[in-house]
């Protein structure tokens, strides 16, 4: 008999090469199957909610594994870069990444916008998404070939920082987002192009933002299965 952990974890992006583990580089994943390897005696098979990019950080990234006996993980010691915020028992079933119903993101868009911005503009382009059915033109070239789902909700302040949730994001779509939402704010493409270049079934042609201004906040999962409620 087994039980599922699940694991709620924090960490600065830079100090890492995306979460999923590589032969010879430091990951999220293979960093947190190391220190699970230490303190329960074997190395466990960890999945997350979102295998985020090289540089991208979070503050609700979610981690599960399965374990024959529940280790003390108060006593989990991970690198300086990475914090276990809560830990929890989950039920059988729970998946941190095929559980999940949405995900929740921030990007920081002074990380790359210099001077003075517009972002009413920015505002009207992200606007101009409502009624698509699919943000396909959004992401970059990747195995998997779903479309980009629609946005559940945004947000964008005067101080350029974007919120943004939806029941799944594809490959770099909310760096390409940003990337486009700059370049709105600063005048060098109109509102109106966003929805244009969305709406496309070939894979993202445009400006892409940078890693270091995106974190992963939240996940969301069906209040029967969410193990942090």
């Amino acid at each position: 008999m087994s039980d599922t952990l699940a694991l709620l974890l924090a960490y600065d992006g830079a100090a890492f090469r995306g979460w999923q583990k590589q032969p010879g580089m430091q990951t999220v994943q293979g960093a947190l199957e190391d220190s699970l390897r230490v303190l329960i005696g074997k190395r466990p098979t960890v999945h997350g909610a979102s295998r985020t990019d090289a540089g991208v950080h979070a503050s609700g990234q979610v981690a599960s594994f399965r374990s024959g006996r529940e280790p003390d993980l108060d006593r989990l010691q991970l690198p300086e870069a990475m914090r276990l915020v809560r830990w929890a028992r989950a039920g059988p079933s729970f998946h941190a990444r095929s559980s999940s119903i949405g995900k929740r993101y921030r990007y920081e868009l002074r990380r790359f916008v210099p001077g003075a911005a517009d972002w009413e503009r920015a505002r009207a382009a992200i606007e101009g998404l409502r009624g698509l059915p699919h943000l396909s033109g959004l992401s970059s070239p990747a195995r998997d070939p779903k479309p980009a789902p629609p946005l559940e909700a945004w947000s964008l302040g005067d101080d350029g920082v974007l919120e943004v949730r939806a029941h799944a994001f594809r490959k770099h779509e909310i760096r390409n987002l940003a990337g486009h939402l700059g370049a709105v704010a600063l005048g060098l493409a109109a509102p109106e192009s966003l929805r244009e270049l969305a709406a496309r079934t070939r894979p993202w042609m445009g400006a892409r933002a940078p890693a270091d201004g995106l974190t992963l906040l939240e996940v969301l999962y069906p209040p029967e299965l969410d193990p942090f409620r």
